[in-house]
């Protein structure tokens, strides 16, 4: 050994995964990038260097990675019918390597597997109607080329990585012409440019379309740079492209529509499977496609309630606009849409059009990694393993899990529990490896959001939420939750996780359970909006009380448990259900941060927190909308 390690990182990550349309490049587009980060290792191993971080084999080199081992095995020729489809290799790693050693080999490695990807993509799609663009293979061959940056370093320090990147070595292309849909930085791969040549660059397209074997690959009106069309076509060539089949649940991804609507569904399965079925025959009666193969894959409770029935089966995987009232006329035609409108009167409850997504990230990781490289190694190792199996039993989709870096995507009601499970795991990974030092901690995300808002604004804003709210403010060890309805950002709320689960993160009861049990009485919500709004006006702008922010919490609580004995009939409620749910309130409502290693209650009243509190109880309807 040389006693030297090699530091690299592969990017953009950001411009690269959050500029997605879909749920299907999302996935794409992580997987990718894990993928290649792949090769880059597999050609440092091949040089007989090994990774120190993640922890991706034992000390005899024996890989346990699936993804690293899948590309292994391809690089071996040997041949795989099916592989991994989730990214769990992070765009960053470090290894040990040997004298000699030859950093060149490893882009090389990159660009080689990026560009087989690339050819299969073009070959598949763009070379038959290439002669139609204005310069199309030069748009190609240039922003192919010309997109991932890769920096590398040799040395001790951990620093040393983040100082190379500072170089900014990485200068993008300067695109002309029209740009691309997904990604507006790059230039659209017709070459046309729409106020000239309008005519010659809808033919382009449409000859596109007409080759493809699924018209919903590509929308109408969509325009496609390099990139943004690889990451949305390779997982059909997948065999050729990467060496194995992506199985349907990867390409036919759910989409956000379907997780919003993910409850009502279950509730029809449940309570009127004959309802159900009616659903479901009505619905592909449509001319239109109103069914998409494979998405119920996903949701192995959807599976099991309806394995043996084969209308049923059809009922839950019909597109999630259909269940929408408001957006089924989109998705069915005339005669369809007239015979569901009794149906839709028929549903206890009208499907909430939001659904979550989840961002879970470590704290203060490279300082953990000083402590101890490779017990934290091994305990992201754990953290990750069986991580999707935990989300997929609670009806969502991991979108990426490596390292210490989750993304996931889940029903309203899913991802409050998920999120406390996963911190647990996280912990509990960390304890496992049996080093005191190691007090690993980690912040989580949740952003509600509406389902038609655009992906990769929720992308933004989820993140958003992590570094800003959970980490910045809050402190780390938090959890920050964001609502997003169709105008935009409505609310947010953060806490440490030891105030989210009431006094302990390792149990699974939150602040926010105790709203469960009441939110409702009848049609008639006992913490009304008004009633909130009115707290806000009276109390967020209001000094505080006393100097002690207990005592300050305590006269606060009279005051507004004063003011909701006037409204409440007394009839209905007694005196210790009505302190109950005024302490339920005072917990969610008074703002809590982490200072140094210590929780502080700050004395702030934020009606923030009892707003969360009420569309997560009534599953995100007719709280926030």
């Amino acid at each position: 050994m040389s006693g030297k390690y090699f530091h690299f990182t592969i990017g953009p990550v950001q411009g690269f995964v959050a500029q997605s349309r879909r749920t299907r490049d999302l996935l794409a587009s992580s997987f990718l990038l894990s993928y290649l980060s792949g090769h880059a290792m597999a050609a440092v191993m091949d040089q007989g260097g090994s990774i120190v971080f993640p922890d991706v084999h034992d000390q005899f080199k024996q890989i346990h990675n699936p993804l690293l081992q899948a590309i292994n095995q391809t690089l071996q020729g040997k041949e795989l019918f099916e592989g991994p489809w989730i990214g769990s290799l992070p765009n960053r790693f470090k290894a040990s390597i040997l004298e000699g050693f030859q950093p060149q080999k490893v882009e090389e490695a990159v660009q080689r597997a990026w560009i087989k990807i690339a050819d299969i993509v073009w070959n598949e799609t763009i070379s038959d109607i290439a002669v139609l663009g204005n310069g199309t293979r030069e748009i190609w061959e240039r922003q192919v080329h010309g997109w991932w940056e890769m920096a590398w370093v040799i040395g001790d320090d951990p620093t040393l990585l983040n100082l190379r990147k500072n170089w900014r070595s990485y200068i993008p292309t300067i695109e002309p012409g029209d740009k691309c849909t997904l990604m507006p930085q790059l230039q659209e791969l017709s070459g046309y440019v729409r106020s000239r040549h309008r005519q010659e660059q809808d033919m382009f397209w449409h000859s596109f379309h007409e080759n493809q074997r699924n018209a919903l690959d590509l929308r109408e009106r969509e325009r496609l740079s390099a990139i943004a069309l690889i990451k949305r076509f390779y997982p059909l060539y997948a065999k050729k492209a990467i060496g194995w089949e992506l199985p349907s649940v990867a390409v036919k991804f759910p989409p956000t529509t379907y997780l919003a609507a993910f409850p009502t569904i279950l509730r029809m399965l449940e309570k009127s499977p004959e309802q159900a079925k009616k659903f479901a025959s009505i619905a592909l009666k449509s001319s239109k496609n109103t069914q998409t193969v494979a998405l119920a894959d996903h949701f192995p409770l959807l599976q099991r309630k309806a394995e043996k029935d084969v209308l049923l089966k059809k009922f839950i995987q019909l597109d999630g606009n259909v269940f929408f009232q408001r957006w089924a006329d989109k998705v069915v035609d005339a005669e369809t849409f007239a015979q569901l409108k009794p149906l839709y009167l028929g549903l206890s409850k009208e499907p909430s059009p939001y659904y979550a997504i989840l961002l879970m990230d470590g704290d203060q990781l490279g300082k953990q990694l000083q402590k101890n490289e490779q017990k934290v190694s091994k305990a992201l190792s754990q953290f990750c393993k069986d991580l999707n199996d935990l989300v997929r039993n609670h009806n969502g989709v991991v979108i990426y899990a490596g390292g210490d870096d989750v993304l996931a995507m889940l029903p309203v009601p899913e991802a409050l529990p998920v999120a406390v499970k996963l911190q647990q795991k996280y912990r509990q990974a960390f304890r496992e490896g049996g080093e005191p030092t190691l007090q690993a901690t980690s912040s989580a995300a949740i952003l509600y959001a509406h389902c038609k808002t655009p992906l990769k604004s929720v992308l933004q804003e989820g993140h958003h939420l992590l570094d800003q709210v959970a980490k910045d403010h809050a402190g780390r060890d938090s959890l920050a939750i964001g609502i997003w309805k169709s105008s935009g950002v409505a609310l947010t709320w953060s806490a440490p996780w030891k105030v989210v689960c009431d006094g302990n993160p390792d149990q699974a009861q939150t602040i926010f359970d105790g709203f469960k049990e009441y939110t409702r009485n009848g049609d008639q919500t006992i913490f009304s909006n008004q009633f909130l709004y009115k707290l806000k006006t009276l109390y967020e702008q209001a000094p505080m009380l006393t100097n002690d922010p207990e005592e300050h919490r305590q006269k606060l609580k009279r005051l507004i448990t004063a003011d909701y004995v006037r409204i409440m009939d007394s009839e209905k409620c007694n005196e210790d259900e009505i302190n109950q749910r005024i302490e339920n309130l005072m917990k969610v409502c008074f703002v809590a941060k982490r200072k140094d290693d210590n929780v502080e209650l700050t004395g702030k009243f934020r009606v923030a927190g009892a707003l969360v509190a009420q569309f997560l109880a009534q599953e995100g309807e007719g709280v926030v909308e």
